[in-house]
């Protein structure tokens, strides 16, 4: 404890990005001003304030109350961002065109995929997903995997983008991290 305050730690499988390579994943993901994109498990906004630089419209969605208030009053002059409170596996994807840019927990990285990419009447155009390095390589491998990944894989492309440090993440992952894109085919 420091100054009276207890801190609350991550919970499993959740690395902060840090603002570098927050910036950084952006700028690659090439959002402009006419994107709809969601921010799944946007925390403290390590994403969000990147995204929202662009001009697009941002679907900033967080599970923890406290963390969803602290975004709203960060982004209340923001009229492009809106601060969802919800959990990312259960909030309803929008139909029309979007993108999603997030960091993902590790914990549960293949479910939020199953979420985002099950239903092939999503509007999901693009995504760009800091996951477990291992994930992003088993996916970007043309047709491996079971029933579920192989109906992916008609559906979109997947490619690794990079591979990320420990250092990119607070506190660091005990596992390597990479970028992995989502595109719809």
């Amino acid at each position: 404890m420091t100054g009276g305050r207890r801190r609350t730690p991550n919970p499993p499988g959740l690395h902060v990005l840090r603002t570098g390579f927050a910036a950084e994943l952006v700028r690659h993901a090439g959002i402009t001003r006419d994107d709809l994109v969601i921010d799944l498990g946007a925390g403290t906004g390590a994403l969000t304030g990147p995204l929202a630089s662009t001009g697009a419209r941002v679907l900033a969605v967080e599970r923890s109350a406290r963390l969803a208030r602290s975004l709203e009053r960060r982004y209340a002059a923001a009229a492009q961002v809106r601060v969802i409170e919800g959990d990312m596996l259960a909030i309803p994807l929008p139909r029309r065109p979007y993108r999603v840019v997030a960091n993902l927990p590790f914990s549960i990285a293949m479910s939020v995929l199953g979420r985002l990419l099950d239903d092939p009447r999503s509007g999901l155009r693009r995504a760009d997903l800091v996951v477990p390095w291992h994930l992003a390589v088993r996916l970007a491998g043309a047709g491996h995997g079971g029933s579920r990944t192989r109906r992916w894989h008609r559906r979109y492309t997947f490619r690794v983008a990079r591979r990320l440090n420990a250092g990119a993440f607070r506190p660091p992952p005990s596992v390597a991290a990479g970028v992995l894109v989502v595109e719809r085919g």
